[in-house]
């Protein structure tokens, strides 16, 4: 359910949206305002083009030559949040992570590495930070995750873990041009959930908790709203050397 303060956001969001007729607003129900907000919102948001770029592609390349044929005990997959772990999860493991990725881009990315060979035993999938920001459809982003589950699977995972979306600080949440709204990460994170229950795949829920207070991230433990210091990676590292079974 939405507090009476979400639902005032919504009216006022909707009321910028060039011609809109506040006057209707009555006639609709909370579920229908909901719906429509958030198809407008998607449609304003940008789409995740970095398959589109020349130099992101070169970089999957680099990725998937250095590592081809190469068989992981662990390996990470998701965006700038675990990309800033870099080369720290030991001679076992590997961080495929990289900054900006959706669910769109990883799916290409793990096509990528899936076309060199590349082999991992448990797999953690840390991505949804990144399409609550970008434009993408509830059912798409379902889709896409699980193709990402059947291609980790068919990669030699015999272990498959889902990570939940991370909040940003509240005041990131508001700027559009930085991080998705906490409701939409809240939205993110219940198809997350719905998808690891469908798959039958394990999700993350222990060992995050120090890093938020309640739906927000810690100032403390943020260097910009969203991405985390080294006090804030400290917490987030133990976490994936647990799910991954690995010395670092």
């Amino acid at each position: 359910m939405y507090h009476e303060a979400s639902f005032l956001i919504f009216l006022n969001r909707l009321a910028m949206i060039k011609n809109f007729k506040i006057s209707f607003v009555p006639m609709l129900s909370l579920v229908g305002l909901v719906g429509l907000l958030n198809q407008v919102s998607i449609a304003q948001m940008k789409p995740d083009k970095l398959g589109d770029l020349a130099w992101w592609r070169s970089k999957v390349k680099d990725q998937a030559q250095s590592s081809q044929r190469q068989r992981y005990k662990g390996c990470l997959f998701g965006d700038s949040i675990s990309s800033g772990l870099g080369n720290t999860l030991g001679k076992d493991a590997a961080n495929f992570a990289m900054g900006g990725l959706s669910t769109v881009s990883l799916l290409e990315q793990l096509k990528t590495l899936k076309a060199a060979d590349v082999q991992c035993q448990n797999v953690m999938i840390a991505i949804g930070t990144n399409d609550a920001l970008y434009a993408i459809r509830n059912d798409e982003f379902m889709s896409n995750l699980e193709q990402i589950i059947l291609l980790t699977r068919s990669m030699g995972a015999s272990q498959v873990t889902l990570t939940p979306a991370f909040y940003s600080t509240l005041e990131a949440s508001r700027n559009p041009n930085v991080a998705g709204t906490i409701e939409r990460v809240e939205e993110i994170n219940a198809l997350i959930r719905e998808v690891a229950d469908v798959e039958s795949v394990a999700l993350v829920d222990q060992g995050l908790e120090p890093l938020f207070n309640d739906r927000s991230l810690k100032a403390g433990l943020t260097s910009d709203g969203v991405h985390l210091n080294e006090d804030g990676k400290k917490i987030y590292k133990k976490v994936v050397v647990k799910v991954l079974d690995i010395n670092s």
